[in-house]
């Protein structure tokens, strides 16, 4: 038909009083116009939406029912729906399903209000929305018609993105009418007239005083009596709290296909609602009414193919905290739960059935009734395999976030202990510590900031440090770690770390892990079922036939049209002499990609002090691991300490990692591993970091505690008097660590024979791992429990001048006498014999300024002795360099100036210079050197130090380089050189005894 043609029709639509005419005319449009889309755009170009929106003002029903019908696959082409708009259909539209109670005329009216909303939602409720809503709800609940309700809930899908229209339609009842649908058409056994009555049973009802959530007595006392199963496990678990299968036999998928068509419009409603927020009072009103979702939770069966829907409907539903009470009678978490757990499935779980599961089970957890159900269920069990052999870091931080809920369950607790939840946390805080990728290298930054902001003041450091540690958590339900005490026997959410109803959320926050516990699925595209998701295909009348064909075929209608308008009737009457029952073509069926997603990536409700990245969940369950009372062997093992001081290092103390290794350390029955692991060592290793200085003595405090217990030294005696070498070691470095009582000390160290082990091991000549130990041990043994103690100068170089010597400058201007410096041509000649091939040097001085500065030199140059004789003092126990600065120093004193020192390389230099000092007896400047000694002493020079002192029987000097050997703070290298050097010296038996008595005399004093 061509659109000429088209418009001699409309004329005559437009001009024509008589009804029959008007009906033939509009069904000959319907039939061969606009039955596709080159037919709606030609119709459109003829200017027939206008007409159409005219006609929709007649009191006529057969006249309503074909305008509707063309208008409403005109609707379906975007033009004409904004041309529509224009022309005001809204406002008869609005009128007509207010008040036509046709349920063809319903039907289409819904439909083609369902094509307008598809692009044009807020412009058709702009200013009918309170109408729209209210009469799509009327038609909802008072139709028997499969069809119309199922158009019906086809525009409520496109209006329900509008958050006025939800309003509304909440309002209205929408939600409670599409829940009974759903329940009544998915009743086993019951007929349409059943079905009827179901959704007008309660329909005005309210809530019955004195039940929880309309509960019968019984169903609220079995639910107390889960709640107690932390009380009285032993009676709840084994006789009133079997495992009872979901109550899924009142349900089944209907046969019909109409009502088949209708439950998959109401699951997409659903789809879309639950993406949306809904107002506490709706959901009060859902309860109250007595729906439930389990017609939902049907579906999620491990056979079923349509539970991917249903779980996303629920899942999504799970964010909307005032729906944690109808969706936990439902059994929503015991149904993810066993698709969760199911093997052998014909169907394995795709990602995003995963992630629903485990979103379903993370939002309801906070409840003890439903952690009770997640338990029994075996699903713990199957969350800490998923950790463990996950890739995916958003779905491990979901599964943690969820364990977290479990803190204070104590059977929940212990059975996941015995599923290896300590190695799984340690083996994720290892991943999170030492991985390289940009995720893992974004949360530890997180969190190291974090933690600068959580440091305590300095009042508050001795609290948190403390030698037993007191949780004081205002969540928890009890202050002991080990036990529970409700408030009430009967409080059926006593023992819950929230109550549901205390869910906040926080806007900022963690963890940006943070993750969303509905997740996109990107990674597998979701296909409405075929079953119940099957988009309906035709606008199916009640009273149409399906049989019915158009009279003749576009092109042979063109050859025999005419201008005349006589023609146009004789059409007309052809296309009357058909049936005049019409069947919309469903131009506006849907594609796959309206179906509802997911919502976009959102923060998990944050309860109360809960974590909230996946670090901080780690952090918080392995605290709450070590703060019960049968603690599990894993919190000893090397791994878990050494992973826990790695995250320490990283994060700093100021967090749960601290005071999870000092509830590890204070436990005795770990101290054995303590020992053999030498995590006294690594905790020392903090105090080298200006940060953690009082953490890791605290720590280091935490073991003294221990090992000075009665259980502690027998342990520690144990290992010093076993065969293996190792042991030993290992025991012999663990006490000088941590023992800090010197009488006990000095028992372990002599009669245990540990300071024997200790030098043993640092004298061996190897490089491994007990040497280094060794040596600190050592260190830290005579620095902070025997006080050994070296007063050294920081920045001399700034108080004193430096030495330069310039051997072509002489010393004084008057030099009138000379020393005479004997070098030994043999290195290896160490007698003070003159020999005739020693090499000399000459030294010029003033004799004058000598005599002044020492009565020896007095005595030697104007008595009867060589020197006065010959001039000249002869030295065969100094260097050149030795006598000059020696001499330098004479004359600075005898002009008045500050003395000065040289290199600490020129150290020899210095101990001449003191000797001299000494011999010449000048009391000021040998107490200068001996000052300057000390000063200058590092790990090149301090055997040469400790020679000197005892070839000149120097005690106090003697002193000072043992307290240096064995309280310096080297590196740990050259320290071990240092001691190496010293027993391979000439004086290497003295050394090693002096080293011993200065040990054990400071234990004993």
């Amino acid at each position: 038909m061509n659109k000429e043609l088209v418009e001699n029709i409309l004329t005559v639509l437009k001009t024509s009083t008589d009804r029959s005419v008007v009906i033939k005319g509009l069904i000959k449009l319907r039939t061969d116009v606009v039955k596709n889309h080159d037919g709606i755009v030609l119709f459109r170009l003829a200017g027939g939406v206008a007409p159409m929106v005219r006609f929709l003002n007649k009191p006529h029903e057969k006249i309503l029912e074909v305008a509707l019908s063309i208008l409403g696959n005109c609707c379906t082409d975007e033009e004409s729906c904004k041309e529509a708009l224009q022309c005001k259909v809204v406002f008869p539209l609005t009128t007509i399903l207010k008040s036509i109670p046709n349920p063809i005329i319903q039907c289409r009216a819904c439909r083609l209000l369902g094509n307008l909303a598809k692009g044009y939602a807020d412009q058709l409720l702009a200013a009918h929305c309170p109408a729209i809503a209210q009469s799509v709800c009327q038609i909802i609940t008072e139709t028997s018609d499969v069809n119309t309700r199922l158009m019906a809930f086809r525009a409520c899908r496109f209006l329900l993105p509008n958050q006025l229209f939800v309003h509304h339609f909440l309002a209205s009842n929408g939600l409670i009418m599409m829940i009974r649908i759903l329940t009544a058409i998915m009743k086993k056994n019951v007929s349409s007239i059943e079905q009827e009555e179901l959704l007008k049973q309660n329909q005005f009802g309210g809530r019955t005083i004195g039940l929880k959530n309309s509960q019968h007595r019984e169903k609220y006392f079995e639910e107390v009596a889960r709640n107690l199963e932390g009380v009285r496990s032993d009676i709840f678990d084994h006789e009133m709290l079997k495992n009872q299968p979901r109550a899924m036999g009142e349900y089944a998928m209907p046969e019909e296909r109409v009502a088949l068509d209708l439950a998959g419009e109401i699951f997409k409603c659903l789809l879309v609602l639950a993406e949306l927020p809904i107002s506490s009072a709706a959901w009060n009103a859902l309860s109250t009414s007595g729906c439930t979702f389990a017609p939902i939770t049907f579906f999620i069966t491990k056979e079923n193919s349509q539970r991917n829907v249903a779980l996303k409907i629920i899942s999504n539903f799970s964010k909307q905290l005032d729906a944690f009470h109808i969706l936990s009678s439902a059994d929503a978490v015991v149904a993810a739960c066993e698709l969760l757990v199911a093997e052998n499935m014909e169907m394995p779980l795709t990602e995003s059935e995963k992630r629903h599961c485990i979103h379903i089970i993370c939002m309801l957890s906070p409840d003890a009734c439903n952690r009770s159900k997640i338990r029994r269920s075996g699903a713990l069990r199957k969350l800490i395999a998923m950790i463990r052999d996950s890739q995916s870091n958003t779905e491990k931080s979901q599964i943690l976030y969820l364990l977290n809920n479990f803190q204070y369950d104590n059977m929940s607790m212990d059975l996941m202990l015995r599923q290896g939840l300590v190695p799984v946390i340690i083996d994720e805080l290892n991943t999170f510590l030492t991985s390289d990728d940009e995720y893992h290298k974004k949360k530890r930054e997180e969190k190291r900031l974090n933690s600068k902001k959580r440091k305590l003041p300095k009042e508050a450091f001795e609290e948190m440090r403390s030698k037993v540690i007191k949780v004081q958590d205002f969540e928890s339900p009890s202050s002991s770690p080990s036990s529970y005490t409700p408030s009430s026997p009967c409080s059926s959410r006593c023992m819950s770390p929230v109550g549901n109803n205390t869910f906040k959320l926080e806007g900022e926050g963690s963890d940006d892990e943070t993750y969303s516990p509905v997740c996109s699925d990107e990674e597998d595209e979701e296909e409405t079922p075929a079953g119940i998701h099957a988009d309906v295909s035709k606008d199916n009348d009640a009273t149409l036939n399906e049989n019915t064909s158009p009279i003749a075929n576009t092109q042979d209608a063109n050859n025999r049209c005419t201008a005349d308008n006589s023609e146009i009737m004789r059409l007309l009457d052809i296309a009357c002499q058909s049936n005049e029952t019409i069947e919309d073509n469903m131009l506006d069926k849907e594609d796959d990609d309206e179906q509802s997603q997911d919502v976009p990536y959102q923060k998990l409700p944050q309860l109360g002090n809960m974590p909230r990245g996946t670090l901080d969940h780690l952090e918080n369950l392995l605290f709450r691991v070590t703060l019960l009372v049968n603690k599990r062997s894993e919190l000893g093992e090397a791994k878990t300490m050494n992973t826990l001081i790695k995250a320490i290092n990283v994060f700093g103390a100021y967090n749960n990692f601290a005071s999870s290794l000092t509830n590890i350390l204070q436990e005795s029955q770990f101290f054995a591993q303590v020992i053999r692991s030498g995590i006294a060592h690594k905790l020392y290793q903090m105090t080298k970091t200006i940060m953690l200085i009082a953490e890791g003595f605290s720590f280091l405090v935490t073991l003294t505690c221990v090992g000075e217990s009665n259980y502690g030294k027998a342990e520690l005696a144990r290992f010093l008097r076993s065969d293996d070498v190792d042991a030993q070691k290992r025991a012999a470095i663990t006490v000088a660590y941590i023992i800090k009582s010197k009488r006990l000390l000095y028992q372990f160290l002599n009669d245990g024979k540990a300071l024997h082990f200790l030098l043993q091991t640092i004298l061996a000549g190897k490089s491994d791992d007990f040497t280094v130990e060794a040596v600190d041990a050592l260190t830290a043994m005579s620095r902070y429990t025997l006080d050994f103690t070296i007063t050294f100068v920081h920045d001399y170089t700034q108080i004193y001048e430096k030495f330069i010597d310039n051997e072509n400058k002489p010393l004084h201007e008057n030099c009138d006498m000379c020393f005479v410096v004997h070098i030994k041509s043999n290195a290896d000649d160490q007698s003070l014999s003159p020999n005739a091939d020693d090499d000399e040097q000459i030294v010029h001085f003033n004799k004058d300024l000598l005599c002044s500065t020492s009565e020896v030199f007095n005595t030697m140059l104007n008595s009867d002795f060589r020197e006065r004789n010959e001039g000249e003092i002869h030295l065969r126990t100094c260097s050149v360099l030795g006598l000059r600065y020696f001499l330098n120093l004479i004359v600075r004193r005898s002009n008045n100036l500050k003395y000065n020192i040289p290199h600490v390389h020129n150290y020899q230099a210095v101990l001449e210079a003191f000797e001299m000092a000494r011999v010449y007896i000048i009391s000021e400047m040998e107490e200068f050197l001996y000052k300057m000694l000390i000063f200058l002493m590092n790990e090149t020079n301090c055997l040469s130090a400790f020679e000197w002192s005892l070839r000149n029987y120097h005690a106090e000097l003697t002193e000072t380089v043992i307290n240096y050997y064995l309280c310096s703070n080297l590196k740990t290298q050259d320290k071990v050189k240092l001691f190496n050097e010293a027993n391979s010296s000439t004086f290497s038996a003295e050394w090693s005894q002096m080293i011993i008595d200065a040990i054990y005399t400071r234990c004993q004093s």
